[in-house]
């Protein structure tokens, strides 16, 4: 007998690093007090459902807003193309957040199948914003099989 695994966005997507990049920008922690910015996106290699989305603050507290920075999970069916995508969920990263606080969301299940991708960024707050952090997402596997998956291509 098996049990559905669960796990974090590292068990089932793998970074996107085009090579025309010279810094891997979904790698890196976010600046939310910076320009809104998009910082990447992840390729799902294995089925899942997206269950929960988060941020951990860790190089800089977030202060300084009248109206706070938000990072946005955003589906999109073809990495790299903005076509058909869908906002995952939103979180909303307050004034005051210290640096080991973690900001966290369950959201609607959504479905990713192989080739999919999650797209990370964040719309910089009001004010004199400041912030910096990493994202995490939560997964469920899905029961999906590859031969479901026109994504999917024996070798």
């Amino acid at each position: 007998m098996s049990y559905p695994q669960k796990g974090s966005h590292l068990a089932f997507f793998v970074p996107n690093v085009p090579v025309a990049l010279n810094a891997a920008e979904v790698l890196k922690e976010m600046d939310i007090g910076a320009s809104s910015a998009d910082h990447g996106e992840l390729v799902c290699v294995r089925a899942c459902y997206v269950t929960q989305i988060g941020f951990a603050l860790t190089g800089e507290a977030a202060s300084g807003t009248t109206t706070a920075p938000t990072v946005i999970f955003t589906k999109r069916p073809t990495p790299l193309a903005s076509t058909s995508e869908a906002v995952v969920g939103t979180l909303t990263i307050p004034s005051g957040a210290a640096i080991g606080k973690v900001y966290y969301e369950n959201v609607t299940p959504v479905a990713f199948a192989v080739g999919d991708s999650m797209e990370l960024s964040h719309t910089v707050g009001v004010g004199t914003p400041t912030g910096m952090g990493c994202y995490f997402f939560i997964c469920d596997e899905s029961p999906e099989i590859p031969g479901n998956n026109s994504d999917m291509v024996a070798g």
